[in-house]
Protein backbone atom coordinates (compact mmCIF):
# COMPACT_ATOMS: atom_id res chain seq x y z
CA UNK A 1 0.00 0.00 0.00
CA UNK A 2 2.53 2.72 1.24
CA UNK A 3 4.53 1.34 -1.98
CA UNK A 4 1.61 2.20 -4.15
CA UNK A 5 1.16 6.07 -2.80
CA UNK A 6 4.82 6.29 -3.18
CA UNK A 7 4.50 5.45 -6.82
CA UNK A 8 1.58 7.37 -6.74
CA UNK A 9 3.84 10.65 -6.10
CA UNK A 10 6.44 10.04 -7.89
CA UNK A 11 4.03 10.16 -10.86
CA UNK A 12 2.13 13.29 -9.73
CA UNK A 13 5.68 15.69 -9.57
CA UNK A 14 6.86 13.94 -12.55
CA UNK A 15 3.87 15.48 -14.24
CA UNK A 16 3.90 18.36 -12.52
CA UNK A 17 7.76 18.87 -13.44
CA UNK A 18 6.49 18.06 -16.78
CA UNK A 19 4.30 20.94 -17.17
CA UNK A 20 6.24 23.67 -15.81
CA UNK A 21 9.38 22.50 -18.15
CA UNK A 22 6.97 22.72 -21.22
CA UNK A 23 4.79 26.17 -20.46
CA UNK A 24 8.74 27.35 -19.50
CA UNK A 25 9.70 25.79 -23.03
CA UNK A 26 6.53 27.61 -24.27
CA UNK A 27 7.07 30.83 -22.78
CA UNK A 28 10.62 30.89 -24.41
CA UNK A 29 9.72 30.36 -28.29
CA UNK A 30 6.75 32.57 -27.58
CA UNK A 31 9.63 35.41 -26.37
CA UNK A 32 11.67 34.08 -29.27
CA UNK A 33 9.23 34.33 -31.78
CA UNK A 34 7.90 38.13 -30.59
CA UNK A 35 11.68 38.76 -30.59
CA UNK A 36 11.65 37.98 -34.85
CA UNK A 37 8.28 39.11 -35.51
CA UNK A 38 10.07 42.72 -35.00
CA UNK A 39 8.00 45.44 -33.46
CA UNK A 40 4.37 45.44 -32.41
CA UNK A 41 1.81 46.98 -34.35
CA UNK A 42 1.41 49.74 -31.18
CA UNK A 43 5.18 50.30 -31.97
CA UNK A 44 4.96 50.97 -35.73
CA UNK A 45 2.01 53.20 -35.27
CA UNK A 46 3.78 55.67 -32.57
CA UNK A 47 6.70 55.12 -35.16
CA UNK A 48 4.49 56.49 -38.17
CA UNK A 49 3.41 59.34 -36.17
CA UNK A 50 6.57 60.41 -35.31
CA UNK A 51 7.25 59.79 -38.85
CA UNK A 52 9.74 57.19 -39.13
CA UNK A 53 10.43 53.98 -40.09
CA UNK A 54 13.52 53.29 -37.84
CA UNK A 55 11.42 51.53 -35.13
CA UNK A 56 12.69 48.33 -32.61
CA UNK A 57 10.81 46.91 -29.38
CA UNK A 58 12.59 44.01 -26.54
CA UNK A 59 11.66 43.18 -23.59
CA UNK A 60 13.66 43.24 -20.08
CA UNK A 61 14.16 40.82 -18.08
CA UNK A 62 11.05 41.18 -15.04
CA UNK A 63 12.85 43.29 -12.21
CA UNK A 64 15.94 44.22 -14.55
CA UNK A 65 17.34 47.01 -16.20
CA UNK A 66 20.23 45.38 -17.58
CA UNK A 67 19.52 44.85 -21.33
CA UNK A 68 19.62 41.46 -23.07
CA UNK A 69 22.44 40.85 -25.85
CA UNK A 70 19.73 40.68 -28.92
CA UNK A 71 18.33 43.84 -26.92
CA UNK A 72 21.43 45.46 -27.58
CA UNK A 73 21.54 44.30 -31.38
CA UNK A 74 18.73 45.26 -31.62
CA UNK A 75 19.21 49.04 -30.77
CA UNK A 76 22.51 48.58 -32.78
CA UNK A 77 20.95 47.80 -35.74
CA UNK A 78 17.93 50.16 -35.92
CA UNK A 79 20.40 53.09 -35.02
CA UNK A 80 22.98 51.38 -38.13
CA UNK A 81 19.76 51.42 -40.13
CA UNK A 82 18.82 55.00 -39.99
CA UNK A 83 22.55 56.28 -40.29
CA UNK A 84 22.56 54.95 -43.62
CA UNK A 85 19.50 56.94 -44.20
CA UNK A 86 20.86 60.28 -43.30
CA UNK A 87 21.97 62.33 -39.92
CA UNK A 88 19.94 61.28 -36.79
CA UNK A 89 17.82 64.28 -35.02
CA UNK A 90 16.94 62.28 -31.97
CA UNK A 91 16.41 58.91 -30.59
CA UNK A 92 12.96 58.05 -28.30
CA UNK A 93 13.02 55.61 -25.75
CA UNK A 94 9.46 54.65 -24.18
CA UNK A 95 9.92 52.29 -21.43
CA UNK A 96 7.40 49.97 -19.45
CA UNK A 97 7.99 48.70 -15.80
CA UNK A 98 6.90 45.40 -15.19
CA UNK A 99 3.18 46.26 -14.98
CA UNK A 100 0.99 48.02 -17.67
CA UNK A 101 0.32 51.62 -18.34
CA UNK A 102 -1.41 52.61 -15.22
CA UNK A 103 -5.52 53.53 -16.33
CA UNK A 104 -6.65 56.54 -15.50
CA UNK A 105 -7.99 55.62 -12.29
CA UNK A 106 -4.74 54.26 -11.45
CA UNK A 107 -2.70 57.00 -12.52
CA UNK A 108 0.98 55.69 -11.38
CA UNK A 109 2.52 52.88 -10.98
CA UNK A 110 4.32 52.04 -7.24
CA UNK A 111 7.50 54.31 -6.85
CA UNK A 112 9.71 50.66 -7.36
CA UNK A 113 7.96 50.32 -11.08
CA UNK A 114 8.55 54.18 -11.49
CA UNK A 115 12.06 53.35 -10.13
CA UNK A 116 12.78 50.49 -12.31
CA UNK A 117 11.60 52.25 -15.69
CA UNK A 118 14.27 55.34 -14.46
CA UNK A 119 16.60 52.61 -14.74
CA UNK A 120 15.80 50.97 -17.88
CA UNK A 121 15.63 54.21 -19.69
CA UNK A 122 19.12 54.99 -18.54
CA UNK A 123 20.37 51.84 -19.33
CA UNK A 124 19.13 52.34 -22.79
CA UNK A 125 20.88 56.08 -22.62
CA UNK A 126 24.17 54.74 -21.61
CA UNK A 127 24.23 52.22 -24.14
CA UNK A 128 22.91 54.51 -26.64
CA UNK A 129 26.16 56.99 -25.52
CA UNK A 130 28.84 54.20 -26.37
CA UNK A 131 28.62 54.62 -29.90
CA UNK A 132 26.50 57.58 -30.59
CA UNK A 133 26.31 61.31 -29.71
CA UNK A 134 22.56 62.09 -30.31
CA UNK A 135 20.34 63.23 -28.10
CA UNK A 136 18.05 60.59 -26.26
CA UNK A 137 14.81 61.51 -25.41
CA UNK A 138 12.93 59.13 -22.86
CA UNK A 139 9.46 58.39 -21.50
CA UNK A 140 8.06 56.62 -18.59
CA UNK A 141 5.16 54.20 -18.94
CA UNK A 142 4.46 53.35 -15.39
CA UNK A 143 2.82 57.12 -14.83
CA UNK A 144 0.27 58.85 -16.49
CA UNK A 145 0.24 62.76 -17.87
CA UNK A 146 -0.61 64.85 -15.75
CA UNK A 147 -3.23 67.63 -16.04
CA UNK A 148 -0.75 70.17 -17.01
CA UNK A 149 1.30 67.66 -19.35
CA UNK A 150 -1.91 66.76 -20.97
CA UNK A 151 -3.19 70.95 -21.19
CA UNK A 152 0.15 72.06 -22.73
CA UNK A 153 0.04 68.95 -25.13
CA UNK A 154 3.62 67.92 -24.30
CA UNK A 155 5.87 65.14 -26.26
CA UNK A 156 5.21 62.69 -23.51
CA UNK A 157 1.33 63.51 -23.24
CA UNK A 158 1.45 63.10 -27.83
CA UNK A 159 3.24 59.65 -27.22
CA UNK A 160 1.26 58.27 -24.30
CA UNK A 161 -2.17 59.05 -25.85
CA UNK A 162 -1.05 57.52 -29.29
CA UNK A 163 0.04 54.45 -27.61
CA UNK A 164 -3.70 54.85 -25.79
CA UNK A 165 -5.75 54.89 -28.75
CA UNK A 166 -3.53 52.23 -30.54
CA UNK A 167 -4.65 50.03 -27.92
CA UNK A 168 -1.80 49.04 -25.33
CA UNK A 169 -3.39 46.93 -22.16
CA UNK A 170 -3.63 49.26 -19.11
CA UNK A 171 -4.25 48.43 -15.39
CA UNK A 172 -7.80 48.11 -15.76
CA UNK A 173 -7.29 45.81 -19.15
CA UNK A 174 -9.01 42.41 -18.66
CA UNK A 175 -7.19 40.58 -21.68
CA UNK A 176 -3.14 41.72 -20.93
CA UNK A 177 -2.44 40.36 -24.45
CA UNK A 178 -0.48 41.81 -26.62
CA UNK A 179 1.24 42.98 -22.81
CA UNK A 180 3.70 45.85 -22.99
CA UNK A 181 5.15 45.02 -19.69
CA UNK A 182 8.88 44.58 -19.06
CA UNK A 183 9.15 46.55 -23.22
CA UNK A 184 10.90 49.09 -24.46
CA UNK A 185 9.98 51.04 -27.98
CA UNK A 186 13.58 52.81 -29.29
CA UNK A 187 12.71 54.94 -32.63
CA UNK A 188 15.20 56.79 -34.36
CA UNK A 189 14.19 59.97 -35.83
CA UNK A 190 15.89 61.02 -38.82
CA UNK A 191 16.99 64.76 -40.05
Amino acid sequence: MQLAKLLLGLMVSATLVSCATREEREEAEAKKAAAKAGPSIEAKQVAAEQETSFVTEFAFPKGSAELTEQAKADVRRVISNAKRNGDIDEIKVITWGDSEYPSVHTKKLSKAEIDLVKKRNKAIKDFVKEFSNTDVDSHSMAERPGTITNLLNTEDAKVKKSLEVAGIPTTDTAVKTPSKASKSIIMVITE
